[in-house]
């Protein structure tokens, strides 16, 4: 049981109900260190799906590590306010000294997780349930992954960290 969590949002299309989901993912590109800020949505429409140096890291991994990657130092374009951690919803800058940071964090990561088995699971968030018939109750998730999916997309991240930090540049976040 290694399923994305997907986003489900109905649709019309042609005059018909459709559901559609999408995996969620967190989005990291390295860009130089003079990147004007004030462009960073219009950058992203832009250039999403075109811009090589990035990493696409699951939601499902960004849970499992995001309470360390609350020790990262950032920046919040839209408040433009030092701060700790990522933007789950919204835009973070890393710089430098972040960049450094989440180098270490997920270089220990790398080693836990090469202990782990193949499929493994993290426990994820905490949802209320609503059911038919009133049984309503609180339901512990899991967040399963594979040891090989992990370790893949955190080396990727770490190599663009370790370029941002090296060449004095900055990894923009897109969370979900």
């Amino acid at each position: 049981m290694c399923g994305k969590i997907v986003s489900v949002r109905p649709i019309i299309l042609h005059g018909q109900t459709q559901v559609i989901s999408m995996s969620l993912t967190h989005e990291f590109f390295l860009l130089s260190g003079d990147f004007d800020l004030n462009e960073t949505y219009e950058w992203y429409r832009a250039n999403r799906h075109t811009w090589i140096e990035k990493s696409v890291v699951s939601y499902e991994i960004i849970q499992s590590v995001k309470d360390f990657l609350n020790w990262l130092p950032s920046f919040d374009p839209e408040t433009k306010e030092s701060q700790r951690g990522l933007n789950y919803y919204g835009v973070t800058v890393i710089n430098k000294q972040g960049a450094e940071k989440l180098i270490k964090i997920l270089d220990k990561w790398l080693k836990l997780i090469e202990e782990a088995p193949d499929t493994f699971s993290f426990r994820g968030e905490t949802v209320w349930k609503e059911e038919e018939n009133d049984d309503d109750y609180w339901e512990q998730t899991r967040n399963w992954l594979k040891r090989d999916t992990m370790q893949n997309e955190l080396e990727v991240l770490i190599d663009l960290a370790v370029k941002a930090s090296g060449n004095n540049q900055l990894i923009l976040h897109f969370g979900i």
